[in-house]
């Protein structure tokens, strides 16, 4: 190792050994939002609604990151709002397709699959903004199925997959390195700005809290969602553990 006289590293030596933490990147998309996520290589969590892959590509780009940077697609969960326009991305970057396995089914019918009043809230609110189609079912075949906790690491980015249902059987959240959650719909905002709730629709609120408790157990810093945030760490925990936060540490 390179020092100076005064025992000091060489400034390039510091700036070699520098460790540098993923970036994340959200990409608004209307009515939910993706997410970027740049370490060694890129790997982008869920893909919008049916169409959204333009916005998606056109975010990336602006980050300076191309189609054939990125390694994996995960999805967070199988609703279409999630998971729309994951087959065209799949096209476009040749990025195979990753969803839990108990979400699977879920996701290959598309709108389909929905029960009521989920299928009918996302078409209704999809069809008013003018996107997505009361006949698109937006199914897409999985490339990789999900059964437990996964590294990133064969991705090229420190992070890991945890599963967290109870939006969904089949929901998983991202901890990244660095402390940071991207946690789908297992948390949202009633109304931008707002405070982290369940959202309003929930197929099992128990599950969800659990799950919940689960993922703040590693103490994640920020916690990003689809519908609302980010929020501090801290604050998820106040909300709903009401006491104070143990000692584990986020994933780095």
């Amino acid at each position: 190792m390179k020092t100076s006289e005064a025992g000091m590293k060489d400034p390039t030596e510091r700036e070699r050994t520098t460790r540098y933490l993923p970036a994340i990147f959200p990409v608004p998309l209307g009515l939910t939002t993706a997410f970027i996520v740049r370490d060694r290589d890129v790997i982008l969590i869920d893909a919008g609604n049916p169409g959204d892959e333009t916005a998606i590509l056109a975010a990336m780009r602006k980050a300076g990151i191309g189609p054939d940077e990125v390694s994996l697609i995960l999805v967070t969960h199988g609703h279409p709002d999630h998971c729309g326009s994951a087959s065209a991305l799949r096209d476009l970057t040749g990025a195979p397709v990753a969803v839990h396995e108990a979400d699977a089914g879920l996701m290959r019918r598309g709108f389909d699959g929905l029960f009521f009043p989920a299928g009918l809230l996302l078409r209704l609110l999809g069809f008013a903004a003018g996107r997505v189609s009361l006949l698109d079912t937006a199914g897409v075949e999985p490339d990789i199925l999900i059964g437990g906790t996964a590294d990133l690491a064969a991705f090229g980015v420190r992070g890991r997959v945890i599963p967290t249902p109870g939006h969904t059987p089949g929901s998983v959240s991202v901890l990244v390195a660095g402390g940071t959650a991207v946690v789908g719909d297992l948390l949202s905002a009633l109304l931008p700005g707002g405070k982290p709730r369940l959202p309003l629709v929930t197929a099992d609120p128990a599950e969800a809290r659990k799950s919940l408790r689960g993922l703040l157990a590693f103490g994640p810093e920020l916690v990003y969602a689809a519908h609302g945030g980010p929020w501090p760490g801290t604050e998820v925990w106040r909300r709903f553990c009401g006491r104070k936060r143990g000692r584990d540490r986020p994933y780095r």
